[in-house]
């Protein structure tokens, strides 16, 4: 018992300022709206062993992972070709996504999140993540316009993305 009360103390000691989390899975998530509906386009990667640091005031600690555009799924071919096409894979094989300057204070946690997708580096500090079962999560929400990209449109425009999409980086542990 005493063992327990000991360990529970030590890990909500404010003092406490640097942690490590073993990271075992990330997912990455666009979705969007059409004229027809909704689509959600994924990429998920298990058996990690990246490691995520927490409060590191000394020594910048980052967590860097690339992202084979092409293995983003959307439910079918046709979604995934047109997907694809969009965010110009053939040209911009690999996004990138780096995790730094992690934070938690009472709860809630922030990090500085970068992007870089379709050649384009997006910069994002302070985002506010939040906890999930077993690991975090951030959302941003992008547009087109932003990305310098255009938004598809099929059947002489009788089929059209919406100029919104949302993006939800997940981290399990």
């Amino acid at each position: 018992m005493r063992v327990l009360l000991v360990l529970i103390l030590f890990m909500l000691n404010p003092l406490l300022e640097e942690r490590e989390v073993v990271i075992t899975k990330k997912m990455i998530t666009v979705s969007g709206q059409t004229s027809l509906g909704s689509f959600s386009c994924d990429y998920s990667k298990n058996g990690l062993k990246d490691t995520l640091y927490f409060d590191y005031n000394n020594v910048k600690k980052e967590l860097l992972f690339e992202i084979p555009v092409h293995d983003f799924s959307c439910g079918n071919f046709l979604l995934n070709k047109d997907f694809k096409k969009t965010i110009k894979a053939d040209e911009f094989p690999k996004a990138e996504v780096r995790v730094q300057n992690l934070k938690s204070r009472h709860g809630d946690y922030t990090c500085d999140l970068r992007v870089k997708i379709v050649g384009k580096n997006l910069n994002f500090k302070s985002l506010p993540l939040k906890t999930v079962p077993n690991g975090l999560t951030a959302e941003l929400v992008l547009s087109f316009n932003e990305l310098e990209l255009s938004a598809p449109k099929k059947f002489g425009g009788l089929i059209t993305v919406q100029e919104e999409l949302h993006l939800e980086f997940q981290l399990g542990y």
